[in-house]
């Protein structure tokens, strides 16, 4: 009896770590879905933010003290406009960035300004993910992790990345450029964040549908 016990445990375990596949993403689950955040640790500032007069001389070093975590912090605060739920079909959706936060705040400056956006591959972004330990999280978690932000050019790129959180493996990842607009700093660039869920929501979800769900 307690052979099978086990036994069950570790199906039931093993098939947890399994089902947590791209396809279950736009399937019918119970599994949980947790909004990690914005990961600005590798994101690489393209072109003169001094340029936002209205807030004086933006330096890399405010840009993490202050933007990263306001940054954050909106789609935290105006969750109906910022709806994840809503871009991925999903009726609730939990909120976690505990982690993004530690990490923004631990990017490096020297690293953060560059002359050229980055174009991070599948391979790196899985690097980038492995970095993570989602402590005992478990369900589907959903990162942004920002490539570039680019005054010179007024766009953004973030890949958009879907991790079964037990094994850190990506679901789904997605390379989508948000264009930027608003008055004042911390407008401009959340509108790219803005911008990007709604991409989702009116046409990346159906192609992912269509890539994924065969």
């Amino acid at each position: 009896m307690k052979k099978l016990f086990l036994f069950l445990i570790l199906f039931q375990v093993s098939f947890l770590l399994r089902a947590q596949t791209a396809k279950d993403v736009f399937t019918a689950t119970n599994y949980t879905y947790t909004w990690l955040g914005i990961d600005y640790s590798h994101v690489k500032l393209i072109g003169d933010f001094s340029q936002f007069q209205e807030v004086g001389g933006v330096s890399p070093a405010r840009l993490k003290n202050t933007y990263f975590p306001a940054w954050n912090n909106l789609v935290l605060n105006e969750r109906t406009k910022y709806d994840i739920g809503l871009a991925l079909r999903k009726s609730a959706i939990q909120y976690d960035i505990t982690e993004v936060t530690a990490k923004n705040a631990e990017a490096p400056l020297e690293q953060l300004q560059a002359v050229n956006a980055p174009f991070y591959n599948e391979e790196k972004i899985q690097e980038f993910v492995n970095g993570y330990s989602f402590q005992d999280k478990s369900g589907v978690g959903i990162l942004f992790l920002a490539e570039s932000l680019s005054k010179s050019s007024e766009e953004a790129y973030y890949h958009v990345v879907l991790i079964n959180l037990s094994t850190k493996q990506i679901l789904i990842q997605d390379r989508i450029k948000g264009e930027p607009s608003g008055i004042g700093l911390r407008n401009y660039w959340a509108s790219t964040v803005y911008r990007v869920i709604k991409k989702i929501e009116k046409t990346q979800y159906k192609a992912w549908k269509s890539k994924y769900s065969k």
